[in-house]
């Protein structure tokens, strides 16, 4: 299965954010499947409804009710059960040192990238798949 089988999940708050990076995806040809959601609650939501779950999460940091990384103290369990294990890239704009801190201290991070997304960094993230 090549990256094109796998489904990429963007968690973004920021409606723009997600267009931009649901343009990004489309014009790819690293990835054909990926869905948008506006906070982690909604994805996690759709993964108990059925969806497919994801192999990549394009995760963005400060979103309300949860943050990016409230989500993932709070759901590591439920997403390191899923088969494979997603792997978590954060997008975001902080350049904030703590926020790189924290990032590091959560084995599912694998990459922290800066927004905007491109296509280099979505073939970045693509390549950190098993």
């Amino acid at each position: 299965m090549d990256s094109r089988d796998k489904v990429v999940y963007v968690i973004d708050d920021d409606r723009m954010d997600r267009k931009f990076a649901e343009r990004i995806i489309s014009r790819s040809e690293v990835f054909d499947k990926f869905e948008l959601f506006d906070g982690p609650l909604a994805a996690m939501q759709f993964i108990s409804d059925g969806g497919r779950p994801p192999e990549l999460i394009l995760l963005d940091i400060n979103m309300p009710p949860i943050s990016g990384f409230e989500f993932l103290e709070r759901y590591a369990g439920q997403i390191q059960a899923l088969d494979p294990v997603p792997v978590v890239v954060i997008v975001s704009t902080t350049v904030n040192p703590a926020d790189l801190d924290r990032a590091a201290k959560f084995p599912l991070i694998k990459k922290f990238l800066c927004k905007p997304l491109s296509p280099e960094q979505l073939a970045e993230a693509a390549s950190l798949l098993h």
